[in-house]
């Protein structure tokens, strides 16, 4: 099973597209969504928020940012539920 060459993600058997440029390069796409991002708008795959690309520039970033916010990774807060069970137990 190929990889789409947009996104990252499988194109299942029978399906998407197959593109073979003139220099027998061949390009994989699962939609029609990833063939026009990348050949008719010739968008960079690290810009759309679906594809595989994208996820890894955006964990480099939050990386990044929390190398220089002082070496503490930013963490996501706690629902109240959490905080009322935590409290509880006290």
């Amino acid at each position: 099973m190929e990889n789409c060459s947009f996104c990252g993600h499988p194109v299942r058997f029978g399906t998407g597209k197959m593109f073979v440029k003139k220099d027998a390069k061949i390009l994989w796409f699962c939609s029609r969504r990833c063939e026009k991002n990348l050949r008719d708008l010739k968008r960079n795959p690290r810009d759309a928020g679906y594809t595989a690309a994208y996820a890894v520039a955006k964990r480099q970033r939050m990386a990044e940012l929390a190398h220089h916010a002082g070496g503490e990774a930013p963490v996501k807060k706690a629902k109240a539920s959490a905080k009322k069970t935590a409290e509880a137990g006290k």
